[in-house]
C-alpha cells in the first residue's frame, strides 16, 4: 500500500506545526530569561563600581554574595551551629538557623565536586534554576491559558523589579521552580511526585502552607466536574493526604533545628533576632504597620491592595487560568500578608506571585484588543527593567553605610 503525497503533506504539516509549538515552549522562555539576566548583569556591574565594601574591581560574584548570600556561604562551607548563639542577656543572635538548607547544601555539594568557589557556584546555580523555573512556568500557563498568556507571564516575571534575585545567591530561583513544578504536577494529577516537591519546598522557603488552599480548590474543582471526569475515592484521599503533608512539612525545618540544637525554640528565637521588637509577630503585622504609618488612610490603602488582588483573581476573565494557578494567585499574596512582616523583602517575595504579573489570561477577542495587549505587555516590561535598576542600585548594592538602608 502506498501513501499519496496528498496524504503525506497535511500529516507532515501537522507534525511540523506541533514541533514548532513545542520548541517555542522552550526557546522563548529561555531567550527572554537570558536577555533579562544579561541586562541585569550589566546593571549590577555598573552599580558595583560604587559598592562601598567591595574591591574597586566590583566583581559580580562579590555583589551576588552579599546580604543573605553571606549566610548561605557559611552554611555551604561550615553547616549549621550546634547551639544557638546568644547575647549576655540570653537573647538569640542572628545565625544560620534562620535560613533553609536545600539551596546552600546543593551549592556546597557542587563546590566540593567541582572545586569551584562559592562566588562562582552560587550565582551560576541560581541562574540555571531560574531558567528551569521559567520553562516550567511557561508550560504551566500555556496548558490552561494559551501561548500569549504564558509568554506575557514569563516576560513580565523576568522583568519584574526583584527578578535580579534569580541570578544572585538567594533562594528565589529554587523556590520559583518548586512552586511552578508543584502547580503543574497538581494540575496534571501527578500526586505521587508532588510529595517530594512539597518536602523540598519546605526545606527551601516557608511557603508550603500556602499550597493548602490550592489543594482544596483543586479538590473542589475535580468534585464539581465528577460527572464529566471521574473523581475516584483514591484520588480524594491522595489530595487530602497532600493537604495534611503541606501542613506537616511547614514545621519540618523548625523541628530539625530543635532536634539539632536541643532547643525547642531554636528556629523561632532565631527569627526574632532579625526583628526590632524581639518578638516574632505574624497575622497582625501588616495592619499594625499600615496604622502606624498612615492611620486610617494606611489601613484603607492596605484594604485597597487586598481588594485589587481579589478583583483580579475573581474577575470572570480569570477563569482562563487553571483553578490551581488562579488559587495560587489569590492565596499566596494573602499568605504573605498573614505570615510575614512588612519590609523591603516583600518585593522579592512577590516574585512567587507570578500569575499576577499578567492577570489577564483570557484570550483577546479582536485584533485591536490583541494589539492593545501586546503594547501593554511591552510597556510593563520596559517599566519593569527600569524598576530593576532601582532594586539593584538602591537595595542590592550598598553605596554608603548600611545603617538605615533598605535591603533586598
Amino acid at each position: 500500500m502506498t501513501i499519496s503525497p496528498v496524504t503525506v503533506s497535511p500529516m507532515r504539516s501537522r507534525l511540523n506545526a506541533a514541533s514548532s509549538k513545542n520548541s517555542y515552549q522552550v526557546w522563548f522562555p529561555l531567550a527572554v530569561y537570558a536577555i533579562a539576566r544579561l541586562i541585569d548583569l550589566v546593571l549590577v556591574l555598573i552599580a558595583a563600581r560604587h559598592q562601598v565594601d567591595l574591591p574597586k574591581t566590583g566583581a559580580y560574584g562579590s555583589v551576588a554574595s552579599n546580604w543573605d548570600g553571606q549566610w548561605y556561604r557559611s552554611i555551604a562551607t561550615q553547616g549549621y551551629p550546634t547551639t544557638i548563639p546568644r547575647d549576655p542577656a540570653g537573647h538569640a543572635l542572628q545565625n544560620q538557623w534562620g535560613f533553609y538548607p536545600l539551596y546552600p547544601f546543593i551549592v556546597g555539594a557542587i563546590m566540593r565536586i567541582s572545586g569551584l568557589g562559592f562566588e562562582v557556584v552560587a550565582p551560576l546555580l541560581s541562574f540555571l534554576l531560574g531558567a528551569a523555573a521559567v520553562t516550567v512556568m511557561f508550560r504551566l500557563i500555556n496548558q490552561g491559558s494559551g501561548r500569549f498568556a504564558a509568554s506575557a507571564t514569563v516576560l513580565l516575571t523576568c522583568t519584574y523589579m526583584a527578578a535580579p534575585a534569580m541570578q544572585i545567591d538567594y533562594t528565589e530561583s529554587l523556590a520559583l521552580l518548586l512552586v511552578c513544578t508543584a502547580l503543574l504536577l497538581l494540575r496534571n494529577r501527578r500526586y505521587g511526585w508532588l510529595v517530594a516537591v512539597l518536602v523540598m519546598l519546605a526545606l527551601t522557603r516557608a511557603v508550603s502552607l500556602a499550597l493548602v488552599p490550592v489543594l482544596v480548590v483543586h479538590a473542589i474543582s475535580r468534585y464539581r466536574r465528577r460527572s464529566v471526569e471521574p473523581f475516584p475515592e483514591a484520588d480524594r484521599w491522595r489530595i487530602a493526604g497532600l493537604a495534611c503533608l503541606a501542613v506537616a512539612v511547614t514545621g519540618l525545618w523548625p523541628t530539625i533545628a530543635a532536634v539539632s540544637t536541643g532547643d525547642p525554640t531554636a528556629y523561632t528565637e532565631t527569627m526574632t533576632s532579625w526583628g526590632t521588637t524581639g518578638h516574632l509577630r505574624v497575622l497582625t503585622q501588616f495592619p499594625a504597620f499600615a496604622w502606624a504609618e498612615g492611620g486610617a488612610v494606611g489601613l484603607a490603602v492596605l484594604v485597597g491592595i487586598i481588594a485589587l488582588i481579589g478583583a483580579m483573581v475573581l474577575r470572570s476573565g480569570a477563569r482562563a487560568w487553571d483553578p490551581e494557578v488562579r488559587a495560587w494567585a489569590g492565596f499566596y499574596p494573602l499568605f504573605l500578608l498573614l505570615a510575614t512582616t512588612p519590609g523591603t523583602s516583600n518585593v522579592r517575595h512577590l516574585l512567587l506571585a507570578f500569575p499576577l504579573m499578567w492577570p489577564f489570561p483570557d484570550e483577546a477577542t479582536t485584533t485591536a484588543d490583541r494589539r492593545r495587549r501586546v503594547s501593554v505587555v511591552a510597556i510593563l516590561a520596559i517599566c519593569g527593567l527600569l524598576a530593576q535598576w532601582v532594586w539593584i542600585s538602591q537595595f542590592l548594592v550598598l553605596t554608603g553605610p548600611p545603617l538605615g538602608r533598605p535591603f533586598p
